[in-house]
Order: structure tokens, then C-alpha cells, then sequence
């Protein structure tokens, strides 16, 4: 259980990490200089879904358990399902691979603290 919870709090900095690029930088998530207005925008939008969730989804399982703690991790682990499914629609494997693996490790983690 131990090795879970650290992989979901990594996997839970990483998802936060992106959000602030996406929010701060968004050319760096769209390999497109300089970024659009639109790019912009989305780049927040992200950011603004991704910083809470990602921070609950770290936060919550180290605090509790049972099935609020799995509740959020099943929200992130959905959240990164769509992420990946945008980067299939966009055929970017890093947008595909990333996130099924925080999907995996948010799923795993709310199985394991139930």
C-alpha cells in the first residue's frame, strides 16, 4: 500500500505540474510559438481543473481512506482518461502514455484504499 501511495502522490505532483505549464506556458504543451488567444485560454482552463484535482488526488488518500479518498481518485483517474483520449484524437503519444499511467495509478490506489 505504501509504494502506491507514493506512486499516486508523484503521479498526483506530475498531473499539477502540467496544469502549471499548461496555465503559464501553454506553447510548451501545444509545440506551437508564439500561442494563440484560444491556446491561452485553454492552457488556464486546464490549469484551473488540473491544480485542484491533482492536489486532492495527492492530498486526499494520504489523509483518509474508505470511499471519499477513492471517490477523488476515480475523478483524476477520469480526468486523465479524456486527457488521453484527446491525444488520441491528436495522435500525440506523450498525451496518450501519460496519462493512462496516472490513470492506472489513480484506479489502483482508490481500489486499494476502499
Amino acid at each position: 500500500m505504501t509504494l502506491l501511495l507514493v506512486a499516486n502522490t508523484i503521479a498526483a505532483v506530475a498531473s499539477i505540474a502540467f496544469a502549471v505549464v499548461g496555465g503559464v506556458r501553454p506553447a510548451a504543451l501545444t509545440d506551437s510559438d508564439p500561442p494563440t488567444g484560444g491556446e491561452r485560454f485553454y492552457g488556464w482552463m486546464y490549469a484551473v481543473r488540473g491544480l485542484p484535482l491533482g492536489a486532492a488526488a495527492g492530498v486526499v488518500p494520504l489523509l483518509w481512506s474508505g470511499p471519499a479518498a477513492a471517490v477523488i481518485l476515480y475523478a483524476a483517474a477520469a480526468a486523465q482518461v479524456g486527457d488521453a483520449a484527446i491525444g488520441i484524437a491528436h495522435r500525440k503519444w506523450t498525451m496518450i502514455v501519460g496519462p493512462l499511467l496516472l490513470t492506472a495509478i489513480h484506479v489502483a490506489t482508490a481500489v486499494a484504499t476502499r
